[in-house]
């Protein structure tokens, strides 16, 4: 029809129409309620990463640089601009791999939202309700980027679309031209490697804190009068970043169906991916005690991502936290699946590195093909004397649509989490 606008403009349209118009009295309370959920596990995860001796020194070398400190770095003492607070936050946020996520999309787009919205929101002095309301605004607009975008293979999340969610949430808050400030950030988007973490090199751990100071920069550039490409989204998640944006899956549902209230949150510190796995192994281990030396060995059959994660000796702790073999081990032995578990001090574990190297980690076609609508695996323990113990785990624990954490056991996750710095 004439007069129509073209679908390509038509749905960064709708998507900003949707973020401008979210407030906590127009907004479902049970959206409301997630937001402040993911806000409480986001800020822990940060806090918990800040403890760490690498991150403190990379945030005060982001307050040494900074021209107008005018914002916290969460978990110290430290002021700085709120682009170089933002990347501390993101770096630190995603230190031990316990950030919330979203197994529809790959990604954690609270993680930038968070991230860019504290400095900022401290910056132009907004309220803990105004931010509360951008940074669910942040987590839609971004988690439906990430929705209609297929990376290409060997892309990393971190670093890539989420940032959009990042750039939302600053964008609100500082009053820009919204569109404009998304079309800026897509250009920021970084070509990160996949590769990285399991390997464990901790740049990648960088990904985030980059891509969340990328969303403070779209918008401080937005406000300054720099211009974007007219549609930096689509030709950057759909032809350079991407191999394909669906503009339907963008708008899916939109207003009705509201991807924060998607989210996971992760009761174990390592990769999403592991958690089917250790899901089975733990509930193997619920009526029984079992020993190393009982074990024969062990075979996890998971899709295919996950099945890459199959380092037997890790390196360093990034890399544990992308290993199958190594987590499962280190559970079985410290019955640990939390931060110390993962530490320099485990990894060097003769019993544990001894029943890594006894499990073996397939993919299966079956497997594969239910997913993202589930996440399954199946752990199968042959021990010495012929006994065989197997479990299968559709969903891990942690979803919105299975075994959910309660917001008690989030609160517990906080304060473990925020007493390592606090």
């Amino acid at each position: 029809m004439s007069g129509e606008k073209p679908v390509i403009n038509d749905y960064l349209d709708r998507l900003v129409d949707l973020a401008t118009s979210i407030s906590l009295e127009s907004t479902p309370s049970t959206v409301v309620r997630e937001g402040k959920r993911t806000l409480i596990d986001t800020a822990g995860t940060i806090l918990g990463g800040m403890a760490d001796v690498q991150v403190q020194a990379l945030a005060k070398k982001m307050a040494e640089g900074s021209i107008s400190p005018c914002s916290m770095i969460l978990g110290s003492n430290l002021m700085a601009d709120a682009m170089w607070a933002a990347f501390s936050h993101g770096t630190a946020g995603v230190w031990h791999e316990f950030e919330t996520g979203n197994r529809f999309i790959e990604g954690s787009p609270a993680l930038y939202s968070i991230s860019a919205g504290l400095p900022v929101a401290e910056r132009e002095r907004i309220s803990g309700k105004r931010l509360l309301e951008t940074l669910i605004a942040g987590y839609e607009v971004g988690a439906r980027v990430g929705l209609a975008t297929t990376l290409r293979p060997g892309i990393d999340p971190h670093g890539s679309w989420p940032i959009v969610a990042g750039a939302v949430t600053a964008g609100l808050l500082s009053g820009t031209d919204l569109r404009k400030t998304i079309n800026l950030v897509t250009s920021l988007n970084l070509a990160s490697s996949s590769h990285a973490a399991p390997e464990g090199a901790t740049i990648r751990n960088v990904y985030a804190g980059f891509g969340s100071a990328m969303g403070v920069l779209a918008a401080d550039l937005a406000k300054d009068g720099f211009s974007a490409e007219r549609n930096g989204v689509t030709t950057v998640f759909g032809t350079i970043a991407g191999v394909f944006f669906d503009f339907e899956k963008a708008l899916e549902e939109i207003g009705d169906r509201w991807e924060i209230e998607r989210s996971f949150y992760k009761p174990y510190a390592c990769s999403r991916h592991i958690h089917p796995a250790l899901d089975g192994l733990i509930a193997i281990l619920r009526n029984r005690e079992l020993h190393s030396n009982d074990i024969e060995r062990i075979e996890v059959f998971t899709y295919g991502m996950a099945s890459s994660l199959n380092r037997i000796l890790p390196q360093n702790p990034l890399s544990a936290r992308f290993s199958i073999p190594y987590t499962l081990a280190a559970y079985l032995v410290a019955k640990d699946a939390g931060i110390s578990a993962h530490q320099e001090e485990a990894l060097h574990n003769p019993e544990i590195q001894e029943l890594s190297a006894k499990i073996i980690v397939q993919e299966d076609p079956e497997i594969n093909g239910r997913t993202p609508r589930e996440r399954p695996a199946r752990v199968r323990i042959y021990l010495k004397g012929g006994k065989v113990l197997e479990q299968s785990v559709e969903l891990p624990r942690g979803e919105f649509d299975h075994q959910p954490l309660s917001d008690e056991e989030l609160n517990a996750k906080f304060l473990k989490l925020a007493s390592e710095t606090v």
